[in-house]
């Protein structure tokens, strides 16, 4: 039996695509490297970023929208026009307008058919014609500018984005969990209506994270801490709720659970490690400084205020960047988990208390799955750090008559109870 004509369609452009690719990836660091030296020393910059699409995204693009109906397969990638993505990242919602603003200073010479370049610089080129930002099918806005970048006498489409982190972060999010997902269509406008509290609690983190650093033009950085656990618990309880909701079909409550991985995701992870670190450190500064409109006497004390408190800031730039990469479809709730982590002493008699119920009780399954999701080793590894965080938190300071009652007192306690932090401190008090 013959295939549709489609498929040999879509072959036939994934090999023009694999044939082109060395021209394409050199395209797109031609992009990069430019847009990185004029947006690079700004300070609401995260970042410039470029990713070619890959085989199986370009197949189903071209099934999704019918795209064989229109030219070649060897001519399709030369004319998509978002063949090559690039993304400029900023840290908060209305710096994405301010680099925007930047970006049309910069392609300041009008090439004729809505198309703009740099002076002196007519191998890049963006259509600046359309009003921006565009507004998207779900409603919310996105900056995105089509253009085009000549290499070796080949002019190749890309497609610019400007966004801050949480946009960034709630794309990602968006296109893993729905765009990608067909299991979820049964649950159409539950999963829509839950994203849509999901991006608004994204903007209020935002929102209040530009407030944390503005904040720090201050005598001290007040309440950092609790402020970003609480952004924190509100982001991952929305989003990791709409994925037990897609997983089993059920509506559950985990903001029990999201609190506890929220007290040790600021305490005791990989992700501490970036809490406080140079470049944040003269970042933050020179926020302060500014703020001071100049006054030197403000430098020392800017350095003192952001080495003097735990900066959170840095953490939690690192955990939305490191959510970003996670694929969602494989995190299986509701499934055994197996781990084979070693543990000697007091640990292994904890560790032993989780792992007896940790695939018989839903709620402490899905703790770990979500734990393990956010975390960044292997799940032995984190398993591993998990129990140490939990046991040096309970036994710190005990006597070994002490550590036997708190191991007989947690030994009776229900699988749902044991990772919560009411749990803990009741833990801790026993003496």
């Amino acid at each position: 039996m013959s295939k549709l004509e489609v498929f040999d369609y879509i072959e036939r452009a994934a090999k023009a695509l694999d044939d082109n690719l060395v021209g394409f990836s050199h395209a797109a660091d031609k992009i990069t490297e430019y847009l990185t030296s004029k947006f690079g020393d700004i300070d609401a910059t995260i970042g410039v970023t470029a990713r070619i699409k890959t085989r199986d995204s370009l197949k189903e693009k071209i099934l999704r929208n019918n795209l064989y109906r229109e030219t070649s397969p060897e001519r399709l990638v030369f004319e998509m026009h978002d063949i090559i993505g690039v993304k400029i990242e900023c840290r908060f919602f209305k710096d994405e307008a301010y680099l925007f603003d930047v970006l049309k200073e910069l392609f300041c010479v009008d090439l004729g058919d809505g198309l703009f370049c740099p002076e002196g610089k007519k191998a890049i080129r963006l259509k600046l014609n359309t009003p921006q930002p565009e507004y998207q099918k779900n409603g919310y806005a996105i900056y995105r500018i089509d253009g085009n970048v000549t290499y070796a006498n080949e002019n190749y489409n890309f497609e610019l984005q400007i966004k801050s982190l949480v946009n960034s972060f709630w794309s990602e999010i968006e296109h893993k969990l729905i765009y990608k997902n067909n299991r979820l269509n049964q649950f159409d406008n539950l999963m829509k209506q839950m994203l849509n509290y999901t991006h608004e609690s994204l903007s209020g983190i935002d929102h209040q994270l530009n407030l944390i650093f503005n904040r720090m033009s201050g005598n001290a950085i007040v309440n950092q801490q609790e402020q970003l656990k609480n952004m924190l618990s509100l982001g991952l309880n929305e989003m990791f709720a709409t994925i037990v909701k897609a997983n089993t079909g059920i509506s559950v409550g985990i903001t029990e659970y999201i609190d506890a991985i929220v007290e040790y995701l600021t305490s005791a992870s990989s992700y501490t490690d970036d809490m406080v670190g140079e470049d944040f450190i003269k970042t933050m500064t020179e926020k302060v400084v500014d703020a001071a409109h100049g006054d030197i006497s403000a430098t020392e004390r800017a350095r003192n205020i952001v080495l003097s408190d735990d900066n959170y800031g840095g953490l939690f730039i690192s955990l939305m960047k490191w959510m970003r990469e996670i694929d969602y479809n494989t995190i299986s709730i509701g499934e055994d988990i197996t781990l084979s982590a070693k543990f000697d002493g007091t640990y292994d008699e904890v560790a032993k208390l989780f792992l007896r119920d940790i695939n018989n009780d839903f709620y402490l399954n899905t703790f770990f799955h979500i734990y393990f999701a956010l975390e960044r080793g292997t799940n032995d590894e984190d398993f591993a750090d998990y129990i140490k965080y939990y046991t040096d938190t309970i036994m710190a300071g005990k006597t070994q008559h002490q550590i036997y009652r708190t191991l007989a007192r947690l030994s009776e306690l229900p699988a749902n109870k044991l990772p919560l932090l009411d749990t803990m401190q009741m833990l801790k008090k026993i003496g």
